[in-house]
């Protein structure tokens, strides 16, 4: 019974509150629908980080301007609102039908007695796309280890229902706990109404009935610095009796703070129009990068507000991110590119004249790069706590704890333990030295390890590594403390090659080593890791590896150095010298690793007493006497066997699998892979993988190399050639597509070993990529490998 190896691996620990995109539609109506999700926001915990996304309600499309965006937020959830009948049927009339009712009084006073929302059909389908852009909670249920992708967990949020006992979905925002706040009304529908809701969040009732801001409140809502307008003080009580000082509805009485996961250049912008979309991508900027206007023309139109209230505050701004060495950009998804130059250059503008210049790098005119490192709010307590799991490894690669994840407790919990809202936050974890690809909706029952009959926990694969809802969902007795409800999931940390099959399986695939792929296993095991494997092929020795190669016929002139026997060909220590170009001490150390590995076996060529062939024997056969490997007759190691000199003569012979992968240009993809690792912070990739249908078991593709680059998901097709196979073009590219939107890939590499690939061939595959979805994929060529 062998031993099992156990290492430990470093978890770093996250508390923080949902993240939730809100769906809402860009029409007549857009504001009606904003500030309804601005107050639903406001409505739970950690609300201030929710974003909107717009959607054209005639077509059921989502804005592209949020792809980008989303993936970068990496949503738990993504929803659709829960609009009144009543409302709905206010905002666009004759939408609800009812059958034989055509008298418009008995057709309000029925649509008065339907109870709960009423479903947007083009919103259930733009809030579906936007799924697919990102990677949010799904349901593990009794099917666990079926591979698919389940049901969203939560896909559909309203107003908050305050007499509910227990939490059932996203926890709602505890109650004020002082007299005023700093809030918009729900009933507001100004721009700096919505700016300011935006803000500051929206009261969740309102004592006495409260006007419009006034359009000059617009620049604290900039740069809030200061007092807040007075408009935007909500209170309880009479004035006279509010002494304590006002905090936001967003994040009173919350516990969170903002943290990111690294730096990025891009840290404040400024929106430029008045559509539904404009407002939402300010928006959803202030909450990614931290600082995000929203210019309407009703604030631009306003000479004095400009000059008075909006400059000054943006020019704040640019001096605080100028100090920063990072970037405002300005941008508009409705206003004419001239026009939004026109906007950045006069908010550039000094009142007198004496102001440090701005930089030219700090003021750029186009949309925010949101990156991999967004804002989010977290829990503040156990802020990158981390603890160490002990993990057993598996032939792949993949790392499986042997224990489950012990996660703290908040020291201040927002409601009591008896509450049965409790544990309401999330937990994010990140994995040391995981360098699998993230948040691309691997299904969640490849990410654990569960052993009951129900899965531990909820979870799903986040930018970060694992996100899950720590509510345990085994058996719970009632009455148990704290820790008792609390779920361990026993994480895994997945091999690329893991993942892939993950990915794979949930659309119906399988995976396996092709035949090259094999081969190039085989190679790598023997010779220590893929990084082994890499360096060996990319480095000085790949010609003298290739001098190998089994010959196609017998060669017409006769090198001293190397013996051809059939068509293999066997070199000798001379021979391996000349090909390495190198000094005898770096070619004993050649040797002696690939011979250490059993990639290389030292032997002689002697003949036969009575078959007369030649052969090889490596040293491990030779002895005084030897048998032929060919007709097995008992030679003596005498002279007369090895024909020239006084002493038999070294030979080297490579590992026969290696020559195969050789010999049909095995080493190309290998190559490639060595190419892509040297611009790479964090690199995994796999050997040439088969995908095949699991149903029918019929080959679908073959893919020579997928890596992760710096988190990038690339798809590579390695050739020798520079072209596709003649009249398999558009095959070929058809196939590389689904694979690599089965991956959810970004990036298509195809690699040779000829200076260039064919134009043809380069500008069909860059066309067809963009037409990907969800996200379009680009394209990029290897030329030159080896060289």
């Amino acid at each position: 019974m062998t031993s099992l190896e156990v290492s430990f691996a470093s978890a770093r620990l996250v508390l923080r509150p949902p993240r939730v995109v809100i769906m809402f539609a860009d029409d007549d109506h857009w504001r009606d629908w904003a500030m309804l999700a601005l107050a639903t926001a406001s409505d739970y915990w950690g609300g201030g980080g929710f974003i909107l996304v717009p959607y054209d309600r005639a077509s059921g499309e989502p804005s592209p301007h949020f792809r980008e965006v989303v993936r970068s937020y990496d949503p738990d959830h993504i929803v659709t609102l829960e609009v009144g009948a009543t409302q709905m049927d206010e905002w666009y009339p004759g939408y609800i039908q009812i059958s034989g009712v055509k008298d418009e009084a008995e057709h309000a006073r029925l649509v008065r007695t339907i109870h709960g929302g009423v479903d947007d059909a083009n919103g259930l389908r733009a809030r579906s796309l936007v799924a697919s852009w990102c990677s949010p909670f799904r349901s593990i249920r009794l099917t666990r280890d079926a591979d698919t992708r389940q049901r969203e967990t939560i896909t559909k949020l309203g107003r908050a229902d305050r007499s509910d006992r227990y939490r059932r979905g996203l926890t709602v925002a505890p109650l004020p706990s002082s007299t005023s706040r700093v809030a918009a009304s729900a009933s507001w529908r100004s721009d700096v109404g919505l700016a300011a809701a935006a803000k500051v969040g929206v009261a969740d009732s309102e004592s006495t009935e409260r006007g419009e801001p006034e359009l000059d409140s617009i620049g604290w809502m900039t740069k809030p610095f200061g007092e807040p307008p007075v408009s935007l003080l909500w209170t309880t009580a009479e004035p006279s009796q509010t002494t304590d000082e006002p905090d936001w509805w967003f994040r009173a009485n919350q516990g969170l703070i903002q943290v990111s996961r690294s730096f990025t250049r891009d840290k404040g912008s400024v929106v430029v129009g008045d559509t539904g979309t404009d407002f939402a991508l300010a928006l959803a900027y202030d909450r990614i990068l931290g600082r995000g206007v929203w210019l309407p023309s009703a604030v631009l139109g306003s000479a004095d507000i400009m000059r008075r209230q909006v400059r000054p505050a943006v020019q704040s701004l640019i001096a605080d991110l100028q100090q920063d060495a990072s970037s405002l950009v300005v941008c508009s998804t409705s206003v004419p590119a001239r026009k939004v130059a026109r906007i950045s250059e006069s908010l550039q503008k000094h009142e007198y004249g004496f102001e440090t210049e701005v930089d030219r790098e700090t003021v750029q005119l186009r949309f925010a790069d949101t990156g991999r490192s967004p804002l989010f709010y977290v829990v503040d307590d156990h802020v990158g706590a981390s603890v160490f799991l002990p993990m057993a490894q598996d032939e792949d690669g993949t790392l499986n704890a042997l224990t489950g994840l012990e996660t703290p407790i908040p020291s201040e919990l927002m409601y009591s333990v008896g509450s049965g809202k409790v544990p309401y936050w999330y937990v994010e974890v990140g994995m040391s030295g995981d360098h699998a690809p993230r948040a691309r909706d691997i299904p969640a029952s490849r990410l654990t390890i569960e052993s009951g009959t129900f899965p531990e926990v909820q979870l799903r694969a986040s930018a970060d590594g694992v996100t899950f809802d720590p509510s345990s969902m085994g058996f719970v007795p009632g009455g148990s403390l704290l820790p008792g409800r609390i779920g361990r999931p026993r994480l895994r940390s997945l091999s690329l090659r893991a993942w892939v099959e993950g990915m794979a399986a949930a659309e119906g695939l399988g995976v396996r080593l092709s035949t090259p792929g094999r081969q190039a296993e085989l190679v790598r095991r023997r010779i220590g890791s893929r990084r082994d494997l890499l360096d060996l092929v990319a480095g000085p020795s790949l010609s003298m590896l290739r001098a190998f190669i089994p010959y196609e016929r017998r060669p017409d002139s006769r090198d001293p150095d190397t013996v051809v026997l059939g068509l293999d060909p066997y070199l000798s220590f001379g021979g391996i010298k000349n090909l390495l170009l190198d000094s005898e001490e770096r070619t004993i150390e050649v040797i002696d690793v690939l011979t250490s590995a059993r990639l290389l076996r030292r032997g002689l060529i002697l003949n036969c007493s009575e078959c007369g062939r030649p052969s090889f024997l490596d040293a491990d056969r030779l002895g005084q006497q030897y048998e032929c490997p060919q007709c097995a007759t008992m030679n003596t190691l005498t002279s007369d066997r090895w024909r020239l000199g006084s002493e038999p003569r070294w030979f080297f012979d490579l590992y026969a699998t290696f020559r195969e992968l050789l010999a049909s240009h095995g080493d190309v993809p290998i190559l490639a892979s060595a190419a892509l690792s040297q611009r790479a912070r964090g690199y995994l990739d796999t050997p040439e993988l088969e995908f095949f249908e699991l149903d029918g078991g019929k080959t679908v593709a073959e893919i020579d190399v997928i890596s992760s680059v710096n988190g990038e998901v690339i798809v590579v097709e390695a050739k020798s050639s520079n072209e596709f196979s003649r009249g398999k073009r558009v095959d070929q590219v058809k196939k590389l597509l689904r694979i690599a939107e089965v991956l959810r890939a970004d990036r298509i590499v195809l690699a040779t070993l000829q200076d260039s690939w064919k134009p043809g061939d380069v500008e069909h595959l860059a066309k067809e990529a963009a037409k990907s979805a969800p996200f379009p994929l680009h394209t990029e060529v290897l030329a030159a490998l080896g060289r």
